[in-house]
């Protein structure tokens, strides 16, 4: 399946994506939010274990290095949270699925204060040659929590089918 440059109408005939449908990845044929999670995910983590590799063994750009990925993590967060609440928006107000999507936004609110804490410490010494433990400790709390999260995410798909197609029609 390709990308698809007009909607279908139900009487048959097409018209322009709306920038909702865009954002959401409807022209993609799949949810978009699934494609950008992975990225503040993998910096949020790598900074950790970069952090804790600094402690290991000689690797003294690994602090700095773990700071640009907290960065880069909480660039990625910009496509992740906008995707998340317009799929969010669109389910039933009170529904079960709705209700679990406010959990999963609220439980990776609280990952990424952490990560911004952890962030915001570290900032005046990310040249150190090794990482201070607070900053892995903050990290590592995020870091659950963010895993926390992604379980949640992974219910609402898996278990409650958002946004799963059936091949039947549009995705749910």
């Amino acid at each position: 399946m390709g990308i698809s440059l007009r909607a279908r109408t139900t009487e048959g005939g097409a018209r322009p994506w709306t920038l909702r449908e865009v954002v959401q990845g409807k022209p993609l044929g799949h949810p978009s939010h699934p494609m950008f999670v992975h990225f503040p995910v993998a910096f949020f983590l790598g900074a950790l274990a970069l952090d804790v590799l600094s402690l290991l063994g000689r690797f003294p750009a690994a602090p700095l290095a773990a700071t640009w990925a907290l960065v880069g993590g909480f660039l990625g967060l910009v496509p992740t949270v906008l995707t998340g609440l317009l799929d969010r928006w669109g389910m039933v107000p009170g529904s079960r699925k709705r209700r679990w999507a406010t959990r999963h936004a609220l439980v990776q609110a609280g990952a990424s204060a952490l990560f911004l804490a952890a962030l915001l410490v570290r900032y005046g010494s990310r040249g150190r040659a090794e990482a201070d433990p607070a900053w892995i400790a903050l990290e590592a709390v995020g870091a659950a929590v963010l895993i926390v999260g992604q379980w949640l995410g992974g219910e609402l798909v898996y278990r409650m089918g958002m946004r799963v197609s059936t091949g039947r029609g549009e995705p749910g």
